[in-house]
């Protein structure tokens, strides 16, 4: 029910205004998403039987039904499931499709054969010394124990990385190292510390400008070989208690460049 409607009542209303009264109005299908697709839950066979009620309902009212999709990554990937009949489902005039999500980039954890493909990465923009006791970033939050190199990076909060990520809780990536994040998360950029300013050989020392550093996910596109990097998304996601789509969708559209590579 809808209101005081009946939701086949208003579906019919609308099917009869495109077909009879050219309406700029299609019918594209109908649609549920599982809300606990798991090999454990009994609640998505109840969720089907009540859509799979309502598609009766609607087809009897003599509502051809283009195309229909019940099933997100975690409904399609559990094994265990037996919701799905298309003899039930689908009809002669029906087509069926999966809205895969976050498992299309690794992102379900649940799921061991799944690999992370998504990698965030910024550009090592300066590269400084600072002294002992001065400090680096908002707050003064980061004040230095003895002599070090601060990397900065083109990334920052305003770019979707987490604040909650600074002051040495959050790690990147350069040259096949992790150094920490040094100070508070600023809106454009983030500081790293790289180590002791008198170090000539470990991998800090030779940092420069230009590098390119991952906050998250694999280093390279082989990611066969080198797995889910050495700032793994997923280990990010569980200390932050939130889940790797959230941190992925929460990079900004404009200010983030997307790069399709494969």
């Amino acid at each position: 029910q809808s209101g005081m409607r009946d939701t086949v009542a208003i579906i019919k209303e609308l099917y009869d205004a495109e077909v009879h009264e050219g309406a700029p109005i299609e019918f594209y299908g109908m649609c549920t998403h599982m809300a606990e697709a798991n090999s454990t839950s009994t609640y998505t066979n109840d969720q089907m039987e009540r859509f799979r009620s309502l598609l009766h309902r609607v087809r009897s009212a003599g509502i051809a039904v283009p195309s229909i999709s019940t099933d997100n990554s975690a409904a399609l990937l559990t094994q265990s499931l037996t919701h799905f009949d298309p003899n039930a489902i689908l009809a002669h005039d029906t087509r069926g499709y999966v809205r895969c999500g976050g498992a299309i980039y690794g992102q379900r954890p649940a799921f061991p054969q799944l690999r992370a493909v998504s990698t965030l990465s910024a550009t090592v923009k300066h590269v400084a010394i600072i002294k002992k006791g001065e400090s680096v970033g908002y707050d003064r939050a980061y004040v230095a124990p003895l002599d070090v190199r601060i990397a900065t990076l083109t990334v920052g909060f305003a770019d979707g990385y987490p604040r909650e990520l600074g002051n040495g809780v959050g790690k990147v990536s350069i040259r096949g190292n992790t150094f920490p994040v040094a100070g508070n998360v600023c809106m454009d950029m983030l500081m790293v510390d790289l180590g002791w300013a008198d170090d000539t050989v470990g991998v800090g020392s030779g940092v420069a400008v230009g590098d390119n550093a991952v906050l998250w996910g694999p280093e390279d596109t082989n990611v066969e070989e080198c797995g889910d990097g050495l700032v793994p998304l997923a280990e990010l996601a569980a200390w932050l208690k939130t889940t790797q789509s959230a941190l992925t969708c929460g990079l900004d559209k404009l200010r983030v460049q997307r790069q399709l590579v494969g």
